[in-house]
């Protein structure tokens, strides 16, 4: 990574954390134990770039439920987490990461979700709860994953900076995740048909999420779905994964369910009257690009589609690393500037 996401993001130092309020307690518990290391030599590579986001994502995540704001305020705040992870986890190229957190501070930190929260002690083992919290409402879909993409990227958070871990912060989360629901009871997984695919073997399972995209963003272009279904295809079949590399295999495979019922929607598209979309230029700038987020911040999109402008490509660009398939890859990167291209 360059140095000029280094020195847009700063790196907190332990007088900072305290000033945040991320002083870690004494509680006798080992961070590895909580929070099983899985991630990849790569993804540490500069653990200072997106600190500061990452503990404002988990203080606006933290708030969305007493503003009621839980679903919109949610994906503000996912989207400010993700924005560190795809700087640290992608090749960005020079200059991209100064726009990208500059098009974080100006469209999405000027929320009054990002109010500090108070000096308190961490007390990591409060996580546990936000895991289960998570458990009790994944088998089903809820209001289209977000249940899932949101808590998981807040776990991921709470594992790189686990002084953010305090009381206050994990409570709000735990409201956050309780807010989309949990099963009843009498809720049964989805029933594989034959053309759905489980996380056993999680190869297959990436070109099974790539594939879907694909087909969800063909009806979408040809008049026929909803320009959401595509995207969180993505995001949604990401968080599975990133949940259960982060040591809760399990509850991603319960997961699974909900994502099939995603997946179905998606694949039913949506009418919007046969209107084609028009055809993308023969060649623009990716999100990997500087040029590609300086004309962003000026266009001052609605909240919900900044957050989009963030979590679509930190999603996609986190799964083509694993796509083998060559061919669909190619495929995948033929359609990129729509992958994006959302007002």
């Amino acid at each position: 990574m360059n140095a000029n996401a280094t020195q847009t993001t700063k790196s907190l130092t332990r007088r900072s954390l305290l000033e945040a309020g991320c002083t870690v307690a004494g509680t006798g518990l080992t961070i590895d134990a909580l929070f099983p290391t899985t991630l990849s030599a790569e993804d540490k590579a500069d653990p200072s770039i997106g600190r500061r986001e990452l503990i404002l994502g988990l203080d606006g995540m933290s708030r969305v439920v007493e503003q009621r704001r839980h679903f919109g305020g949610g994906h503000n705040a996912a989207a400010v987490m993700a924005s560190a992870f795809f700087c640290r986890e992608q090749k960005i190229g020079e200059g991209a990461p100064d726009e990208i957190f500059s098009f974080v501070q100006k469209t999405l930190l000027t929320s009054s979700i990002y109010k500090p929260r108070p000096k308190e002690m961490a007390a990591p083992e409060l996580v546990d709860g936000l895991v289960k919290d998570l458990d009790a409402g994944i088998v089903n879909l809820r209001r289209g994953g977000h249940n899932i993409i949101f808590a998981t990227l807040c776990l991921k958070a709470l594992k790189d900076v686990p002084e953010a871990a305090t009381p206050q912060r994990i409570d709000g989360l735990r409201k956050m995740v309780a807010a989309f629901g949990k099963s009843n009871g009498r809720e049964r997984p989805t029933v594989n048909d034959g053309t759905l695919v489980d996380m056993q073997d999680k190869t297959k399972f990436v070109a099974f999420i790539f594939k879907e995209y694909l087909n969800a963003l063909d009806l979408y272009l040809n008049g026929k779905g909803h320009h959401g279904f595509a995207g969180h295809i993505l995001t949604a079949g990401h968080a599975l994964l990133e949940l259960s590399r982060l040591g809760h295999p399990e509850i991603a495979r319960k997961g699974t369910s909900a994502y099939w019922q995603l997946v179905q929607q998606a694949r039913a598209g949506a009418d919007r009257g046969g209107r084609r979309v028009k055809d993308g230029p023969p060649k623009s700038p990716t999100p990997l690009d500087q040029d590609y987020w300086s004309g962003k911040t000026s266009r001052r999109p609605r909240e919900v589609v900044s957050s989009h402008l963030i979590k679509y490509p930190y999603s996609f660009y986190a799964l083509a690393k694993d796509l083998r398939d060559e061919e669909l890859k190619r495929r995948i990167f033929e359609q990129l500037f729509h992958l994006s291209a959302i007002t």
